[in-house]
């Protein structure tokens, strides 16, 4: 089959977009390959989905070309690597000999697998129809990208860091509630996950309320006698030590935005009269007689299970149905890993002054030692981590596994030890591949034996000590088995020679 490609027409991409091709039809492979380029696509042939994705590092979607096996006993495989590239996020042209000559229901299940196009890989216009495909999807996937990009500039502007799916899809649900000026908002999450900044970006982004004030308020922090004059104001005299008129938060905040944090401490009686102001858009100072008009939007925020407190009886419902109109879930640190490198750059580079203004690098040990701690404390935590980093720095060098505070490699230890623990359950098996290296003073020689000692050891004990069927569990002969257990002969303490105490 010849490859005949017009120059002429749109490139649709440049050179920065990558396609990937998976096809095992060298020949075939050859000519999507000419088409591509000629679209200006950068191919990147891949022998699995798998490679395929790691390819695209920690970005989702883009486009693949898949080859179908004409055999129709092998195109399951085919139909299998499409599925996974769709649920990657890809959007995948088939490619198929003689497709358009099978049934109806043959071709569907090239569609049913993920294909976005089908096409016959066999017919004297499939360059055409290839081409026509691939300029419409490669448009599509610069506009895309276009919009990312556009996308994560805006995040950064407003100081939200991440480059996960789902914190780009909260900054989305930020720009639309920001223009809906007069409803108030809820954000939940836990405890480090970024809350007063989305409260600052709603105020930033609000058309109406941007130039207008932003006053934060943590209403756990507020002494519960004076929490309603902090809040609603009070007039000279009103009480003991109140020696002059006090605004109160709400009316510093009119024509802006109030952001009240920790809401779900706020006593019943509080909650009623917050749940008056949102109502009537009025304010009763302690002490006044009179209400005043205010034009505030409330950014209410917690990290308790408001739903779960209004069962209990300790929130009002009809306050929560109030807040709850508009509601923003930030999700903990734990559940969007991709978004620990990201935020690592920020704060280093946030946090360099600490040593010297110098610029500070990470290594890649660094970023993947932090993507496995347990950061409870979300991005606050990691934060406050990076700050002490730096702060005890004392050369030049990129962060490493040095660089982490003992409580890091603690954990880091104990998260190893865990992904040990079925092994841990067979008897005279150590449960730590970092015990076993240590014990054997980190000798490669040593620690290997020790090793093909443990695993010899597991075998006999999964098939009672019968050294026949636990060859045949290792797919090594009988005697490769009796001539290791020889080598290996314990000592008289049960443990093998190698291993040093």
């Amino acid at each position: 089959m010849t490859a005949v490609v017009s120059c002429q027409g749109l490139r649709s991409a440049t050179a920065e977009q990558c396609l990937l091709l998976l096809d095992a039809n060298p020949e075939r492979a050859l000519e999507i390959s000419c088409v591509a380029r000629q679209c200006g696509a950068n191919v990147h042939p891949c022998d699995c989905p798998d490679d395929a994705r790691k390819s695209r590092g920690t970005e989702t979607g883009g486009i693949a070309i898949c080859g179908i096996e004409s055999i129709a006993s092998n195109r399951a495989s085919s139909y299998d690597a499409i599925r996974k590239l769709k649920a990657a996020g890809f959007i995948v042209i088939g490619c198929l000999d003689g497709a358009s000559c099978h049934p109806l229901g043959q071709q569907c299940l090239a569609f049913l697998a993920g294909c976005s196009h089908l096409l016959d890989s066999a017919r004297e216009d499939f360059v055409t129809a290839l081409r026509a495909a691939l300029e419409l999807r490669l448009q599509e996937d610069a506009a895309k990208a276009s919009e990312k990009r556009a996308l994560r500039s805006a995040m950064l502007a407003q100081g939200i860091v991440g480059d996960s799916k789902t914190m780009t899809s909260v900054f989305v649900s930020v720009m639309r509630m920001a223009r809906l000026s007069c409803f108030p908002v809820l954000i939940t999450g836990e405890s480090g996950t970024g809350k007063e900044l989305v409260a600052n970006a709603i105020h930033r982004l609000d058309p109406l309320r941007s130039q207008r004030p932003f006053v934060a308020v943590n209403c756990g922090a507020v002494a519960r006698d004076l929490a309603e004059s902090e809040l609603f104001g009070h007039r000279r005299g009103a009480f003991t030590g109140a020696e002059r008129d006090r605004k109160g938060w709400f009316r510093s905040a009119d024509g802006g935005v109030l952001f009240l944090d920790e809401v779900a401490e706020l006593d019943e009686h509080l909650q009623a009269k917050l749940l008056r102001v949102l109502q009537e858009q009025r304010v009763l100072g302690v002490g006044e007689d009179l209400e005043t008009p205010v034009n505030v939007r409330v950014v209410a925020a917690t990290n308790a299970d408001l739903a779960a407190r209004v069962r209990g009886g300790s929130f009002r419902a009809d306050l929560y149905n109030r807040l709850n109109a508009l509601t923003i879930q930030l999700p903990p640190l734990r559940e969007r890993r991709e978004d620990i490198r990201p935020l690592a750059e920020h704060f280093i580079a946030k946090f360099s002054k600490l040593h010297g203004g110098a610029v500070v690098t990470s290594s890649a040990e660094f970023i993947s030692a932090l993507s496995r701690l347990e950061l409870t404390g979300n991005a606050r935590q990691l934060e406050n981590l990076i700050h002490w980093i730096l702060l005890n720095k004392t050369d030049d060098e990129p962060l490493g596994l040095r660089d982490l505070p003992p409580l890091a490699w603690e954990q880091l230890c104990s998260e190893s030890t865990a992904s040990a623990a079925p092994v841990s359950q067979l008897s005279g098996v150590e449960p730590s591949v970092l015990g076993v290296l240590l014990a054997n003073r980190w000798s490669m020689a040593r620690t290997l034996s020790a090793c093909e000692r443990l695993i010899l050891d597991a075998a006999l004990e999964h098939e009672h000590g019968n050294q026949s069927r636990a060859a045949q569990l290792l797919g090594i002969t009988p005697r490769s088995v009796y001539n290791k257990l020889r080598k290996l002969e314990p000592t008289e303490s049960g443990a093998p020679p190698h291993i040093d105490p």
